[in-house]
């Protein structure tokens, strides 16, 4: 319970320093480790990562659909989104995505 109400303050804080449309219905949440919070935070406000707000726009325009779930993770290759999006036609596509450029570098 509360690893769930951290990461819904985390989300809170990633949108408002990501100049992000107010929470929503249908709002991912979050899910980085707790020593990864400051990081992800200052990264987004020094523009080394793009904010979910971004990301978010981005990946729904390409892959037609609406981010229905989000994670955030530092790997070997940098900061990337994990994000599963669900589509018109009703199929949920899970995409990696490069958080610094917006690249989905993976889709299944």
């Amino acid at each position: 319970m509360i690893r769930v109400l951290r990461n819904i303050v985390f989300l809170v804080l990633v949108l408002l320093f990501s100049v992000a449309t107010p929470l929503g219905k249908g709002a991912a949440a979050l899910v980085v480790s707790r020593d990864e919070h400051d990081d992800a935070l200052g990264a987004i406000k020094r523009g080394e990562i793009m904010s979910y707000s971004q990301i978010k726009r981005s990946v729904e325009s390409r892959l037609g659909g609406r981010v229905v779930d989000l994670k955030l993770r530092r790997t070997n290759q940098g900061w990337q989104y994990f994000l599963r999006v669900s589509r018109k036609d009703g199929r949920v596509v899970a995409a990696v995505v490069d958080a610094k450029t917006a690249r989905i570098l993976s889709t299944r």
